[in-house]
């Protein structure tokens, strides 16, 4: 039932979602787009694998966060936009556990690797239990051959309501925890049978609570994920789902908005939609309602929002690996179709075309079809904004991975964010507020460069945050503009500059160096056109052994 209260907290969230579009945080003409890395995964150019895992120097602590993708399903849910694979045949799953098997030898043999370490662990999907038991067993003892998962690692494991239910599915979870899987992830996404229907799910509520007790029987952490948005749902609707997950006891509820726009490599069906509904602003509005509705019902039971939309009873009780991952806290490697690898300079996706994976793994060759190696001004902005919007940002880290402060780059769009309220500052971390948290998806952009913009400059209205919509400092400006910044100064002055000495250098020689040199040309030439909206200026002054960095906005 819905709560008294709950109307004015979602009036409020739309009062304060029109605020932001007015002030050109949020798009205004735009359906919503989640963007979970950066830059998107649909946005990385076409590139071999062999060339993007060369030069790669592993974490000093040698820990991993490693996902296996396991694709299978019954059939294609409406909302799904992941290329899944729709079988039930047991001669395909053995076909294609024979294949991850073989690419995890070729990726461990190409990084010189017997063994990995993992931080966290992720099987996911599809789902990993819609293998049968001796297929679950069978992949389940090789993974463990090449994954050390003894000691602090957290195990998590993505689930179907069906497929845990009954003998067989308490003999998966058995599996699973002999294997030492603590975590398991139960995809019920709704507790209405309406709206599962119209999802395509093959389970209904009755056998997500039969799966949920076996569950928690057998002693394993459980989240469980749902998903709002749904054409035609209405709030009542939503706060009876988010009541029915509470009433569960799960340790963590994930809370989902749907996507019409698909991140990843395929449209689901729901996309045929975008047309029929009308009224995007209207609709816009609604989802926002929702979201807030299920967030203070969440809080008001008890649940932190650990990580963004997900909420826990206990501060330490959340996926590891989303926040390795999703955080930029770990070197993430991943495996099988369309598996996305993420280290702390580069981004490795495999081919989204079955028969191309495959093929790939006969030929030994990694199965990679998309990749980047980024450059300087791509990790800026991903190390700031992966963690703002996972969690928070450790200052700390962000100064380890890239040698600046935040705020040296950023601090013209961070103090926007903080005057309405979006992000809140320690001396230790950046992180979002309450208020945060409801529009960090969209408020984050402001971070964004500009060719990964979701939508194009126009759709964002002329406010104060329209200059800053511009990601970091321009790449390709003269490096004497840098240098005055490097030394503090608001215009030039020779003869101030040429009374200033670095090293055994003197700042005469430097500016008559710097005069005719610009950066597009001195640092990453092959790319000062693609890369015109620098994340820093990178200055490396040759008569000088010193390497500066500058995040001043010029």
């Amino acid at each position: 039932m819905l709560n008294s209260s709950l109307p004015g907290i979602a009036d409020r969230a739309v009062r304060e979602f029109h605020e932001l579009i007015e002030l050109g945080l949020i798009n205004g003409e735009g359906e919503f787009v989640s963007t979970c890395q950066y830059p998107p995964m649909l946005r990385l150019p076409p590139a071999a694998g062999e060339d993007l895992f060369k030069g790669y120097v592993f974490p000093k602590d040698g820990l991993f966060a490693i996902y296996a993708h396991l694709p299978f399903c019954i059939k294609q849910c409406s909302f799904c936009h992941v290329p899944n694979v729709i079988s039930s045949s047991e001669s395909e799953k053995d076909l294609y556990l024979e294949h991850i098997e073989k690419e995890m030898g070729i990726c461990f043999k190409r990084l010189g690797a017997g063994r990995l370490k993992a931080n966290s662990i992720l099987l996911g999907g599809g789902s990993p239990t819609f293998l049968t038991p001796a297929q679950l067993e069978r992949f389940l003892k090789s993974f463990t051959a090449r994954v050390e998962v003894a000691g602090p690692a957290q195990f998590s494991c993505d689930i179907e309501p069906l497929t845990v239910i009954g003998y067989e599915g308490r003999e998966r979870l058995k599996i699973l925890k002999s294997f030492n899987v603590t975590r398991l992830s139960l995809g019920a996404q709704n507790f209405s049978d309406d709206m599962l229907r119209k999802m395509n799910r093959h389970h209904n509520s009755a056998d997500t609570l039969r799966a949920i007790g076996q569950v928690k029987e057998l002693g394993f952490e459980l989240e469980i994920e749902l998903i709002y948005g749904w054409p035609g749902e209405t709030e009542e609707q939503w706060a009876e789902t988010v009541s029915q997950a509470l009433s569960c006891g799960a340790d963590e509820i994930t809370i989902y908005r749907l996507m019409l726009i698909p991140n990843e490599g395929r449209k689901g069906a729901i996309t045929g939609m975008l047309n029929k509904r009308g009224g995007l602003l209207k609709a816009n509005e609604r989802v926002i309602r929702l979201k807030a509705i299920g967030s203070a019902m969440l809080r008001a039971a008890g649940y932190g929002e650990t990580l963004t939309r997900t909420f826990s009873r206990s501060p330490d009780c959340f996926s590891r690996y989303r926040d390795d991952f999703g955080g930029c806290r770990r070197d993430s490697l991943s495996f099988g179709y369309y598996a996305l690898s993420m280290l702390p300079d580069r981004s490795i996706q495999n081919t989204p075309d079955l028969k191309e994976y495959y093929g790939a793994i006969r030929d030994n060759r990694l199965p990679v079809r998309t990749g980047l190696i980024h450059n300087r001004s791509r990790q800026l902005v991903r190390n700031l904004v992966m963690p703002l919007k996972n969690r928070d940002l450790s200052k700390k880290q962000y100064l380890d991975r890239t040698g600046v402060h935040a705020g040296e780059v950023f601090g013209k769009q961070i103090a926007l964010l903080k005057k309405y309220g979006l992000l809140e500052e320690t001396a230790e971390t950046l992180k979002p507020t309450e208020k945060g948290r409801l529009f960090i998806d969209d408020a984050t952009q402001i971070f964004f460069q500009t060719d990964y913009l979701p939508f194009p400059k126009a759709g964002y209205k002329n406010g104060t945050t329209k200059s800053s919509r511009n990601g970091p400092p321009r790449r390709g400006q003269p490096l004497l503009a840098c240098a005055f910044a490097l030394f503090g100064l608001q215009a030039f002055r020779p003869a101030r500059l040429t009374s200033l000495r670095l090293g055994s250098k003197s700042t005469g020689q430097i500016s008559s160096y710097l005069r005719d040199t610009t950066l597009g040309a001195q640092e990453d030439q092959r790319h000062a056109r693609k890369d015109y909206e620098s994340a820093c200026y990178f200055v490396r002054i040759k008569c000088c052994p010193t390497t500066f960095y500058c995040g001043k906005n010029f």
